[in-house]
């Protein structure tokens, strides 16, 4: 007996399992009109769960459209993290024949860029350094076009794609380099909220001193943008005058130990030495210049412009996380090693 061949689904199909008009779905579907959040998000989830695929509705348009555009959604625009990525996006994208186009994530509760970039229906979606909601993904996911996390804040589990750098061995090699100077004691300044990248390097650093030393780390807490000077981290390095060494998750608190130690009158890196995470341009340009870790930002935002391209080629159900390796790189704010303790060739 044959079987009766599987029917398409239909725009009034998804438009009745929302329980919306056939109007207003497919205005959702498109990015266009005065829609409320709930709307839209009712209408991408009921699209998505009957699999229907607006390819199949052409109004005229060959379904081989490729407008060979990616938007590259980010959190702000003025800081050295930002010109980085946008820099190896922006290089990648035009070496694969894409536009980039940069979709800030705006403060206002009633920002609701996902309907933005519904608008420009670009072929693929890159996330930088933001947490999006469940409803943001799913109104992205019924575009049905590949979206990936870079640098993300928590952990997508294989369930959507990202690309970030080695948080963990980051962490542990400013940990064995800190040790190595012989510090009495160690500090980890980490920022508010406990994001996923900042998890990781923290576990690194304390194994590495834990593997070296044996010694107890003391955490710090503070912020990841515009780190402040806080009472905390004075009295942390001010405990008692023997040497410590500090490892900062990025060098916004790098820069704070700076200010502490001048307020203390310690002196970098005899009595505080420093390690940064990020390796700004401006750390290279510190008193004593910054010892941080490098991460390859220009080279993680080109591989998730790659990443869109390749994910447009086929379908999956799983990702991998891709991570690219990160580099410490040592200046004056942290102690040389003694010439028998430097490694051959150095």
């Amino acid at each position: 007996m044959n079987e009766k061949p599987k029917q398409a689904v239909t725009l009034r199909d998804v438009a009745e399992a929302a329980g919306v008009s056939v109007a207003t779905a497919s205005r959702a579907l498109t990015g266009r009109g005065d829609l409320s959040r709930r709307t839209r998000e009712l209408v991408a989830v009921a699209a998505r769960d009957l699999g229907y695929d607006r390819g199949d509705v052409t109004r005229g348009r060959p379904t081989t459209l490729d407008p060979r555009l990616i938007e590259f959604v980010l959190g702000s625009f003025d800081d050295a993290w930002t010109d980085a990525m946008t820099t190896g996006a922006r290089e990648a994208a035009f070496r694969l024949g894409f536009d980039l186009v940069l979709t800030l994530e705006r403060a206002e509760p009633t920002d609701d860029w996902p309907t933005r970039v519904a608008t420009r229906r670009p072929s693929g979606v890159i996330i930088g350094i933001i947490r999006p909601t469940n409803r943001q993904l799913a109104e992205l996911r019924g575009l049905r076009i590949p979206i990936v996390l870079l640098e993300p804040r928590s952990d997508p589990e294989g369930a959507l794609a990202s690309v970030g750098t080695t948080d963990w061995q980051g962490g542990y090699d400013a940990g064995t380099h800190l040790a190595a100077g012989h510090y009495s004691r160690y500090i980890i300044v980490t920022g508010e909220p406990r994001y996923r990248f900042g998890r990781a390097r923290e576990e690194g650093f304390r194994q590495a001193i834990a593997d070296a030393t044996g010694k107890k780390v003391t955490r710090v807490n503070s912020e990841w943008t515009d780190a402040p000077l806080t009472e905390e981290m004075l009295r942390a390095l001010a405990e008692d005058r023997s040497p410590v060494g500090v490892f900062a998750c990025n060098d916004e608190m790098a820069f704070a130990v700076y200010r502490a130690a001048a307020q203390l009158g310690r002196i970098i890196p005899d009595d505080i030495g420093v390690v940064g995470f990020n390796d700004e341009p401006r750390a290279a340009h510190a008193r004593p210049p910054l010892t941080s870790v490098r991460q390859p930002l220009r080279a993680m935002a080109a591989r998730a412009v790659e990443l869109v391209a390749e994910l447009r080629r086929h379908e999956d159900d799983s990702f991998e996380r891709i991570e690219l390796p990160s580099e410490l790189i040592v200046r004056g704010s942290t102690r040389k090693l003694p010439v028998e303790e430097q490694p051959s060739g150095s």
